[in-house]
């Protein structure tokens, strides 16, 4: 009796981790900065079943907006649909269509700690990668020289009705 309980046990066990979700937490990454330019890539692989994943990335810069991707391609034994994807609490596009599924986005606005959280399904030993890229808002130096001259010709003017 005590053996036919261990192989029901076992059977179960195998039956129901299959279906279990696997949730993978990444430690946060500090962009580099490239170009005027933040970015970071990252990764994750999944067995068979449902996951969460959560990336948390920092960076330095003056509010900005991301844009990025992840994405998987199909291959005979292995594939992941993607169910949904957020930014900081905003929703991204998912596309699941033939051999490939992406996630992508572009032009959100952002500033310091961003998470990204993807949610799906791998079948098979599946992994997919993106990366986040966050440019921040810089005026240009043509932008910084009118300021000065619009500062300059008011002065002017205030001085011109001050003596009039």
């Amino acid at each position: 009796m005590k053996l036919q309980s261990i192989v029901l046990a076992a059977l179960l066990s195998t039956a129901v981790g299959g279906a279990m979700a696997e949730d993978y937490t990444a430690p946060t990454v500090a962009m580099s900065l490239e170009d005027g330019n933040y970015s970071a890539g990252f990764n994750a692989t999944h067995s068979t079943g449902l996951f969460t994943d959560t990336f948390t990335f920092s960076y330095s810069g003056l509010p900005g907006e991301a844009v990025g991707f992840a994405a998987n391609f199909k291959n005979k034994k292995s594939d992941i649909n993607f169910f949904s994807a957020t930014l900081n609490g905003k929703d991204l596009g998912v596309l699941n269509f033939g051999s490939d599924s992406k996630v992508f986005f572009e032009e959100l606005p952002v500033s310091g700690l961003l998470t990204l959280v993807i949610k799906g399904e791998a079948f098979g030993s599946a992994s997919y990668a993106g990366t986040i890229d966050v440019t921040s808002a810089v005026p240009e130096p043509t932008t910084y020289g009118m300021l000065m001259g619009g500062l300059g010709v008011m002065a002017f003017l205030a001085r011109r009705r001050k003596q009039a």
